[in-house]
């Protein structure tokens, strides 16, 4: 398993120190990977000792073992960096596209190691399944959330935006109810809104489900489906939206796979409506 694998598996067990010590590894691993347990928890503000726990709380005999783990999969990743940075090194300084094609495929591959094929289907099939569809997102998400909510409008399924202030989103969860699913997507830290929303999405008995990265394993309380993956180098750098894009594209397209006779039909009736609207 990997380490971030590790974390989403253990994060039950996971205090507010353990936290902050995560956030402070992943948000730059490279440079993580080569400090010791105290380093690293001076970064955090947290006690010394706090390294230790961590990496025994996620099965590593001590953090010398989790550093060893963290060391092999920088060097994993910075294989392919360095073969990126050859080949941008062939053109001229100041050639961003070049330099933003070869993030944007670095973090499409990390993507495939994160998040499974058996867990887009998942959610894919509770998503179909649900009666309705609650949209959470905030900040630069929304984009997302925007375009996730017309495909599915598109699919004939019932998608409501929760967007706003706290009492704006009450105001649309109050008819919350079983059968429902609440899909919430947050990047780089939990939104305000995220804990009493997931609270009450469980006393109602709806299924949740998070879209997320780095941050995702720490938010609580935890949606019942996950998926998460980096954004792009580390957390301190450019944070590439096509990330949660692709993950909301491979559910979509899971949907029209997995249930293709009711979402051909649908849709069909769409371009039917089209032609009568316009």
């Amino acid at each position: 398993m990997s380490i971030l694998e590790r974390i989403k598996s253990h994060s039950d067990k996971l205090t507010d120190a353990d936290r902050r010590l995560v956030t402070t590894l992943l948000e730059n691993r490279a440079e993580a990977a080569y400090l010791n347990g105290i380093q690293l928890a001076e970064r955090a503000q947290v006690h010394e000792a706090t390294a230790t726990r961590l990496a025994q709380k996620l099965g590593y005999k001590g953090y010398p073992e989790l550093r060893n783990q963290l060391q092999r999969e920088v060097l994993e990743g910075q294989d392919a960096a360095n073969r990126m940075r050859r080949s941008v090194a062939k053109v001229e300084d100041g050639h961003f596209l070049t330099d933003l094609i070869g993030a944007e495929i670095a973090a499409l591959n990390e993507l495939g190691h994160c998040i499974s094929q058996a867990d887009i289907d998942r959610a894919a099939d509770m998503i179909f399944g649900a009666g309705r569809v609650f949209i959470f997102a905030q900040g630069h998400a929304r984009s997302v959330a925007s375009f996730l909510q017309r495909r599915l409008d598109r699919f004939g399924m019932t998608a409501i935006a929760l967007s706003g202030r706290g009492r704006d989103i009450a105001e649309r969860v109050v008819s919350l109810r079983p059968g429902d699913v609440v899909l919430t997507l947050a990047f780089r830290k939990q939104p305000a809104s995220y804990e009493p929303l997931m609270r009450h999405a469980a006393q109602m008995g709806a299924a949740t489900l998070l879209i997320s990265d780095l941050a995702g394993p720490m938010m609580k309380p935890e949606a019942q489906l996950l998926l998460a993956a980096p954004r792009g180098r580390s957390g301190s750098e450019f944070q590439t939206p096509t990330i949660p894009f692709a993950i909301v594209n491979a559910i979509l397209m899971t949907i029209a796979g997995r249930h293709q006779d009711p979402i051909m039909g649908r849709l069909e009736k769409l371009a039917d409506l089209f032609s009568e609207f316009e």
